[in-house]
């Protein structure tokens, strides 16, 4: 089976600048570039794939979600000055490995991914979504699995999330339920405000018995059979139903955006002459070394696979 790797670029980003915030290059921060590029070839090594795509966030003012709520992320602080300086050099590293870039006006890169992932999937292509959202949980189907990044258990680098039952494990609730549990719980990291005073565990056991926002607001009045679930909670839900389904709405990832590709499109190669040059401008001697860069023979149309996994032998 082929398989197609789907960057969260925000995810991986973020988790490579705070995790290298002191690296500068002369005047230049470099620690979120440094670590993109590791984590890129740490992924390639992991899963050994035959397409990649990059998807990005676009500014949250332009989002289709602030105009249904429209403090939706606006609790989210303004993103580091030194990340930002960063980006055009994570857009060359996608460039330097022939990764396509994909951003939709008013949408979310989840929006992205999750369109991309349902387009691309089939019994012969499996997809992979590698971030760092739990809400990319809900995509997760036959040939769609997330890979969450520092998640990994035994030695493991990802989360792997492949089945229905990964995602109880890991939420309580099958993918296709994960909008109707932050429907109730909300989730405080996106500005979705939820039912006030439900978390996941009282969240989860009304689940238990009413699988969804439909089903638990038909049996209100029953909730309270249910351990832990008082009246001042029952009272809660019946005040801020619409908040609640609101918060559904807004969890939901669009999966039928209209982009533009053919397989084809996600073909990648390490182009080693952009890499070199980058790497020599960033001073990244590192990379240099274990990828042979100065042997700078233009490999954009070579097969990447066995060459790339050659490295890390």
């Amino acid at each position: 089976m082929k398989r197609a790797i789907l960057l969260d670029v925000s995810a991986i980003m973020y988790r490579a600048y705070f995790a290298n915030m002191n690296f500068r290059t002369k005047n230049e921060p470099t620690g979120a570039v440094y670590g993109f590029i590791n984590t890129l070839l740490s992924i390639i090594k992991e899963f050994n794939p035959d397409y990649m795509a990059a998807a990005f966030d676009v500014k949250r003012s332009s989002l289709k979600r602030t105009e249904i709520f429209g403090d939706y992320k606006s609790n989210r602080q303004s993103t580091p000055e030194d990340l930002v300086a960063q980006i055009p050099r994570i857009e060359e590293v996608l460039d330097a490995f022939n990764i396509n870039r994909y951003r939709i006006e008013s949408y979310e890169a989840d929006d992205v991914l999750g369109s991309i992932a349902k387009k691309i999937a089939k019994d012969d292509l499996e997809v992979i979504i590698v971030t760092g959202d739990k809400d990319l949980s809900q995509l997760v189907e036959k040939n769609i699995t997330i890979a969450l990044l520092g998640k990994g258990t035994e030695g493991e680098k990802f989360g792997m999330l492949r089945t229905a039952e990964d995602v109880v494990n890991y939420l309580g609730v099958v993918p296709e339920k994960i909008p109707d549990l932050f429907g109730l719980i909300g989730d405080k990291s996106d500005g979705i405000p939820g039912v006030t005073k439900i978390g996941e565990k009282k969240a989860l056991a009304i689940f238990s018995k009413y699988d969804s926002l439909e089903k638990i607001y038909e049996n209100i009045d029953d909730l309270k059979n249910i351990e832990g679930i008082g009246p001042s909670l029952i009272k809660n839900l019946t005040n801020e139903k619409d908040i609640a389904f609101l918060s559904r709405e807004l969890a939901k990832i669009f999966t039928n955006l209209d982009i533009n590709l053919e397989e084809e499109n996600l073909k990648y190669s390490m182009d080693k002459e952009k890499l070199y040059e980058l790497c020599k401008t960033l001073e990244f001697k590192m990379f240099i070394k274990k990828l042979n860069l100065e042997e700078k023979t233009q490999t954009s149309n070579f097969d990447h696979k066995p060459v790339l996994l050659s490295l890390f032998v």
